[in-house]
């Protein structure tokens, strides 16, 4: 299975503090049968450029793979990022550079306050002028505003992906409609969201586990194959 949603590069961002910290998570990923994990660190457009981000990215993941201990087997490392959402994002001309695997999927966090009607025309614009197929990340976050407005089921109808943190296939408050959305293939990717291992470790066994019993081991497979056409660049909407 493929984790598309990690803080795994050490000293990147918020998430993992060291090289040993990165080692033990990746480590713990392929115990839970994470044998592809999609590096993601924040970006955030206020704080850096672009091409400034991109080489923090390719220091961190460098000597991550440098002093990596060879004797343990880890998930392949993909480099991708997690976009926060801003006005002009559809209008960046080096936005594809933040994509996953030099794809055209980029991993986008939407605004966590109300979304308005411009902010769905912004992601429109990023799909239509840019070619960008956003997979919004851990959409369950935004469930308890955007559901109220209708927002969601717009940004379902332009085309976007759906990734979803384990987390909501474990919480009793999410796991209903995260279920729901997954039945009707409105849910397409799964992530950890893992940034270290005291607070928030790798953890998708646990969301494995709970589709498999409720939807079949089936379901699980269904999004594996999406995930492989996403890293290798091909449309699956």
């Amino acid at each position: 299975m493929i984790d598309f949603h990690s803080h795994i590069l050490p000293e990147m961002d918020d998430g993992s503090s060291s090289v040993s910290e990165s080692q033990q998570m990746l480590k713990l990923s392929w115990e839970m049968g994470i044998d592809t994990i999609v590096a993601t660190p924040h970006y955030y457009a206020g704080n850096e450029s672009i091409e400034r981000f991109i080489d923090r990215r390719q220091e961190k993941y460098d000597f991550l793979m440098r002093t990596l201990d060879k004797r343990i087997q880890v998930p392949q490392i993909l480099m991708g990022s997690e976009t926060a959402f801003y006005v002009g994002i559809s209008r960046e001309s080096n936005i594809s550079k933040l994509c996953i695997n030099q794809t055209k999927y980029l991993l986008l966090e939407m605004p966590f306050s109300e979304w308005s009607s411009l902010t769905i025309k912004e992601v429109q614009a990023l799909i239509i002028n840019r070619g960008i197929i956003p997979i919004i990340a851990h959409l369950e976050r935004y469930y308890a505003i955007q559901s109220r407005n209708g927002k969601i089921d717009e940004l379902l109808s332009l085309g976007v992906l759906i990734q979803a943190n384990a987390e909501a296939f474990v919480d009793n408050e999410l796991r209903h409609k995260t279920m729901k959305m997954l039945s009707k293939d409105e849910v397409h990717l799964l992530g950890s969201d893992c940034h270290n291992m005291d607070k928030n470790p790798p953890n998708l066994s646990h969301a494995f586990k709970y589709i498999a019993a409720k939807q079949g081991e089936g379901v699980l497979k269904k999004i594996d194959a999406a995930g492989r056409l996403v890293l290798s660049g091909q449309l699956i909407r």
